[in-house]
């Protein structure tokens, strides 16, 4: 009696121990997949081509930036899709590709974003005046390229830094008199995000 009451106890031990360490490593998964940083995801919403040999002046979104007769203006859109999860950018570095070559760059400082935040940046590069004859009253093939470093911040703690490269591919697309873009497979591109990542 006495050895099968001990084997009664020593059974129900061991199923507490189980039911315990099952609910630890649930708990563990779940916070591990609550804690997995999430890419931002890039988006081109906007494109601006002033038309060749004037100066004009863009007002977009309250924001004034004058704008030189060989610039372009993209209007970057970055999303950070982490719950409780901020990110910290460095220098954001744009590239615009022609001809497999590259036509125009321009960096912008980093910033801070919080969780749950999208915020645009007005990005204006200065390209060759080639690029501007050989786009001027056509339809161009481009690519804007997008580098960056960011770090992740995990309540008070920052993860290591991590280098982002984006892509975007534009074909076939109609620059319009007044240097808004339009047509090719820019409409659909646009919520494309191709991020590369480099630890």
């Amino acid at each position: 009696m006495v050895t099968r009451k001990c084997d009664k106890t020593r059974l129900s031990i061991y199923c507490w121990f189980i039911c315990v360490v099952t609910v630890l490593c649930l708990a563990g998964v779940v916070a591990w997949l609550s804690l997995t940083p999430k890419n931002p995801y890039f988006r081109i919403s906007d494109a601006h081509f002033p038309p060749l040999d004037s100066k004009n002046q863009s007002t977009n979104r309250n924001v004034s930036v004058s704008v030189l007769n060989n610039s372009v203006i993209f209007d970057l859109e970055i999303f950070n899709p982490n719950k409780r999860m901020g990110i910290y950018y460095g220098v954001i570095s744009l590239e615009l590709y022609s001809g497999g070559r590259v036509v125009g760059t321009n960096s912008t400082l980093g910033f801070y974003q919080r969780y749950k935040n999208t915020r645009v940046l007005q990005i204006m590069i200065r390209v060759s005046r080639e690029f501007w004859q050989g786009i001027n009253g056509g339809n161009v093939d481009f690519m804007v390229r997008v580098e960056t470093s960011v770090k992740f911040r995990i309540i008070k703690w920052k993860t290591k830094l991590r280098q982002i490269a984006y892509e975007e591919q534009f074909n076939n697309v109609k620059i319009n008199l007044n240097g808004t873009v339009s047509g090719g497979n820019y409409a659909e591109l646009q919520n494309a995000s191709k991020v590369t990542i480099r630890n």
